[in-house]
C-alpha cells in the first residue's frame, strides 16, 4: 500500500480537531486521494499546488493543468515553490527557486503565488510586497534566525501582522520538536485569541 498521504492525513486530522484552516500544497507524485479530499473539506482548508518542474512556462503549465484535474472544481488557492533552491529532489524537480518569474506567471495562469521560501529574521519581514510575503516562519528548528527564532515571536508578530507558519506533514508525524511546537503555537494562538486565516488580502 502506498503510504506517502499518511502524514498528510495526520496532519489534516489534528487541524481539524483544534479548528485550524490552512492551505494544503501537493505535488502532483503527493495528489489528493478521496480520504484527502474529505477531511480537507471537514476543516474548511484551501488546496494548494507545489510547483517543481518551473524550468519553463510549458513545464508549469503542465504541472498545474495535472494538478487542477486532482482537486474539486480545479479550484487551486495559489502555488508555491518545492525546494530550497539548490538540491534536486525528484526526478521532475528544477531546483533554482526564481521568484521573480513565478509573479510574471501569476498574470497569465490565473493561480496567485503568495509565499516566498525564505526563512524570516524580524517581525518586518511580515509585511508583504503587492500581496507577496517572500519570507515565512519554519516550524522546523533548522529553518530559523537567532533574531527571530521563537514561537512567542510568533505570537507578538501575529496580534498586529498576518504571520506565514510553514510545516511539512512529514516532519509533524516524524519530528517531536516540530509536532511539540505546533502544538504549543496552537495552545497559545487560543489563549491570544489570535485566529488562523486562509484568505489573502
Amino acid at each position: 500500500m502506498i503510504g506517502y498521504l499518511s502524514t498528510s492525513e495526520a496532519l489534516l486530522d489534528y487541524c481539524n480537531q483544534n479548528d485550524i484552516r490552512g492551505i494544503f500544497y501537493f505535488r502532483n507524485c503527493t495528489s489528493p486521494n478521496s480520504k484527502i479530499k474529505g477531511l480537507m473539506a471537514k476543516g474548511n482548508h484551501a488546496f494548494g499546488f507545489h510547483a517543481e518542474n518551473t524550468r519553463t512556462t510549458e513545464t508549469f503549465q503542465s504541472e498545474l493543468s495535472s494538478m487542477k484535474k486532482s482537486v474539486p472544481n480545479g479550484m487551486l488557492h495559489s502555488f508555491t515553490k518545492h525546494g530550497s533552491g539548490k538540491l534536486k529532489l525528484g526526478k521532475n524537480h528544477y531546483p533554482p527557486y526564481e521568484p521573480e518569474k513565478y509573479k510574471e506567471w501569476v498574470q497569465t495562469m490565473g493561480v496567485p503565488f503568495y509565499f516566498g521560501n525564505e526563512v524570516v529574521e524580524e517581525m518586518d519581514d511580515f509585511s508583504p510586497v503587492d500581496g507577496f510575503y517572500p519570507k515565512m516562519f519554519w516550524l522546523k528548528k533548522e529553518y530559523r534566525i537567532e533574531s527571530f527564532a521563537t514561537i512567542e515571536d510568533v505570537i507578538s508578530a501575529a496580534k498586529t501582522e498576518t504571520v506565514p507558519i510553514i510545516i511539512h506533514p512529514a516532519n509533524f508525524v516524524a519530528d517531536t520538536f516540530v509536532n511539540s511546537e505546533l502544538k504549543r503555537l496552537v495552545d497559545l494562538s487560543k489563549e491570544n485569541n489570535i485566529d488562523w486565516i486562509t484568505e489573502m488580502s
